[in-house]
């Protein structure tokens, strides 16, 4: 299920295409009278630890970039909608700037995506006065296809699905604001578009094939996309927060969007793009494929500036990197804290005093770097997200030793920077070792506590899909399809649920995950930790802010963890037994070959291409140099 890449010399844009194309939607005149609704979609049975608390508190960066984007493109009219804000938003009935809206994009990623579709599902509602229909996001990415006929009528789904980043959706509104016709809706423009075959030549995008009402549907998936090297030269993170509509229980939009004064109220934590990419290759990962084995970062000056400026403008002190592996490489790191602690505010002050920036690395990284870690303390470094996963390292062996864990945690306490701990169970983990080893989840997480973590998480290992691990699971017959006769519902895909086992009795993995959240987060430990403020330095009263919130997430979530679990043993659990056949087959653009990405089993068996496909424009396309090149399997 990974993703294929692109031939080596191909994978990057041309150097000035984003700015090119930045340039030309500034200069077309209908950019500025479209009104465009971006909703992040948001399924609230995520809501349990180790998420409750930041997902509310945390505008996610990738609507706010797009938005970013579509500001300094010259789009006037823009609102980005949260759904943990907004649950009741309902887009047919959105009205932005006294029009309704022209076009909807709608982001989600994988546990989010039937809230997508209900999203989707009700812009349907009206009619033919319905905006353009666009989906992107995680989701998007892995199975564009699934967003298309959602019922329960024919034809309802999106328009069309963005499988890449911000430059692919940039590409799209150019051409579509250049094809359209005297102030023409631009779904009609959209559509005009797809039945001539004008799509193709985009490389990111999915769209349904020909007549979206006909009975048997086929998506045209026009290639992989071609990656922005250059992070620079996305615009400065600003418009996407001052665009966020205000938190409400209505179903429309409000007149104005989100004051920046109560930025920081509500969006206390501020996620930005430092780097991409990741130099281990974990079979349950999704990230190296998604990146194309590439390594790309924001230079240190434009991250320092990035930072200032959100301090500045909106008086956020929080900074979450969304970065796959921040010291992935040294001297990158070195050269971006270097920065921050040397740039200045306007007051005079350093930048590095007044924020705290928090991101993920690996201990591998982070051990071989010790020497680094007091320039990362004066650059602000306050916290380090580690994927430890299992200190014995039997699940997977990134360099992680359990003296290791220790010796990194005492010096990270040393210098202020709190050590935060990311475990998985799996099928075979016993709760508690028997011959004294570190082998059982309890134990692992009792001594985390002792190490000095000062928050912790633990997923159950499912396949995630867009990874070798999701094959894996439907071949292995792991995976669990039906519970009690119901689908298991993406939501679920969360980590927080246990969807994949060959354990005889799963239910009792999924109570050991509340097990391991108790064996860290309990009033005995929070005591300890209030106990011995004096022994831990600064960061002891975050310690047990942690222990407090967590304890409190942990009696939040218990009923849906017990819920789960008493689904899980009473069953029936149907399981799969191999690759489903997609509901909608997926040919490529170029060439009309069908789309498995890595699966053994084709993604339709009994589909053939029509030839009355043939017209979509596969033949008179194929020596267009800008034609995504398909990579199969």
């Amino acid at each position: 299920m990974e993703l294929p890449k692109r031939p080596g010399n191909d994978v990057y844009l041309p150097p000035d295409a984003f700015p090119q194309t930045v340039a030309a939607l500034q200069s077309m005149p209908d950019v500025q009278e479209l009104r465009v609704g971006i909703v992040y979609a948001f399924d609230f049975r995520t809501r349990m630890l180790p998420y409750w608390y930041a997902d509310k508190r945390m505008a996610p960066c990738s609507v706010r970039l797009l938005a970013d984007c579509l500001h300094e493109a010259g789009f006037k009219h823009v609102r980005v909608v949260l759904q943990q804000w907004t649950p009741n938003f309902k887009p047919s009935k959105a009205v932005l700037d006294g029009k309704p809206l022209d076009i909807l994009m709608v982001s989600a990623m994988q546990i989010h995506a039937e809230a997508a579709y209900d999203l989707i599902r009700e812009t349907h509602s009206a009619g033919d006065k319905r905006p353009l229909i666009i989906a992107g996001g995680p989701k998007a990415i892995y199975e564009p296809s699934d967003y298309f006929e959602l019922g329960p009528q024919r034809g309802v789904g999106a328009d069309c699905v963005v499988h890449g980043e911000a430059f692919v959706m940039l590409d799209l509104m150019k051409r579509l604001i250049e094809a359209r016709q005297d102030g023409e809706h631009v779904l009609k423009t959209y559509n005009r578009m797809r039945s001539s075959g004008d799509l193709n030549r985009m490389p990111g995008l999915a769209y349904l094939a020909g007549d979206a009402n006909r009975e048997e549907p086929v998506a045209i998936n026009t290639g992989i996309q071609r990656l922005l090297q250059n992070l620079d030269q996305y615009p400065m993170p600003d418009a996407g927060y001052r665009l966020l509509e205000p938190p409400h229980r209505g179903a429309t939009l409000k007149p104005k969007p989100l004051d920046a004064k109560q930025i920081k109220r509500k969006s206390m934590i501020a996620s930005m793009i430092a780097t991409h990419g990741c130099k281990f290759n974990c079979s349950y990962c999704p990230i190296p494929a998604v990146n194309q084995r590439t390594w790309r970062y924001k230079s240190p000056k434009r991250m320092a500036e990035e930072i200032r400026h959100l301090h500045e403008e909106f008086g956020l002190t929080l900074f979450f990197g969304t970065d796959d592996n921040f010291f992935n490489s040294r001297e990158t790191v070195i050269e971006l804290m270097t920065a921050i602690s040397e740039t200045r505010l306007t007051n005079g002050k350093k930048l590095g005093d007044e924020i705290r920036f928090f991101t993920e690395a690996t201990e591998f990284d982070v051990h071989k770097n010790l020497d680094i870690l007091p320039l990362c303390r004066k650059g602000g470094m306050r916290g380090i997200w580690f994927g430890l996963e299992d200190l014995t390292a039997k699940l997977v062996n990134k360099g992680q030793t359990v003296g290791k864990t220790e010796m990194i945690f005492e010096e990270l306490i040393k210098l202020g920077i709190q050590p935060m701990a990311m475990m998985i169970h799996s099928d075979g983990q016993p709760l508690r070792s028997k011959d004294g080893s570190m082998s059982g989840v309890l134990d692992q997480a009792e001594y985390l506590y002792k190490a000095g973590a000062v928050s912790y998480q633990c997923t159950y290992l499912g396949p995630a899909v867009g990874t070798r691990s999701f094959e894996e699971s439907l071949e292995g017959g792991t995976m669990f399809r039906r519970v009690g006769g119901v689908d298991v519902p993406q939501a679920f895909l969360d980590g927080n649920h246990v969807v994949a086992s060959a354990e005889k009795e799963p239910w009792t993995r999924q109570m050991n995950l509340v097990r391991a959240y108790w064996s860290f987060y309990n009033p005995i430990n929070l005591m300890k930790t209030i106990w011995g403020l004096r022994k831990k330095g600064s960061i002891a009263p975050k310690r047990v802010l942690y222990q407090l919130v967590g304890i409190i997430g942990l009696f939040y979530t218990l009923p849906r963890h017990w819920a789960w679990a008493r689904k899980l043993k009473k069953g029936p659990i149907e399981k799969l037994t191999g690759a489903l056949p997609s509901r909608i087959p997926m040919i490529y653009a170029e060439n009309g070959e069908i789309v498995t990405w890595a699966i053994d089993h084709p993604s339709h068996p009994e589909f053939s291409r029509p030839d009355d496909l043939i017209g979509v424009g596969f033949e008179e396309q194929r020596n267009e140099s800008d034609v995504a090149l398909p990579v199969v399997g």
